[in-house]
């Protein structure tokens, strides 16, 4: 009997472990130890105050594990907000560079005389 509620025990913890933050109930595991325990030969509560403590260190890994996995999101989701930025903010500069290589490129083709580069206007589309 007290495998079968050992083995309850640690399917309830482990099974509560992987769910979303939404907190983890024990208080369902905790009762049914006391009730357990109340109806429990000294042997037996031996085994039972074992899975207590189990349980307690179960608890304190959940929490530390809830923890850890919100500071992992709050991490990563501002690693992606600051590479949004910079990522916008290279775009912008990109976009201002080419601005000014093209008014250079159409300064230079209109200054500039010769045969090539009357070819190259005529390539880009400017008529003289």
């Amino acid at each position: 009997m007290i495998k079968v509620i050992s083995l309850a025990l640690l399917g309830c913890v482990l099974s509560g472990c992987s769910t979303p933050r939404g907190g983890i109930d024990f208080s369902s595991a905790e009762s049914r130890l006391s009730i357990a325990e109340s109806v429990a030969n000294p042997e037996a509560r031996k085994h039972i105050q074992e899975a207590r403590r189990q349980l307690e260190s179960a608890k304190q890994a959940c929490l530390a594990s809830a923890e850890s996995l919100d500071e992992a999101v709050k991490d990563k989701n501002e690693a992606i907000s600051k590479a949004e930025y910079w990522k916008q903010k290279q775009r912008k500069a990109l976009k201002e560079l080419w601005v000014w290589r093209g008014a250079f490129i159409v300064a230079a083709l209109f200054a500039l005389k010769g045969p090539l580069l009357w070819l190259a206007r005529k390539f880009i589309g400017i008529p003289w």
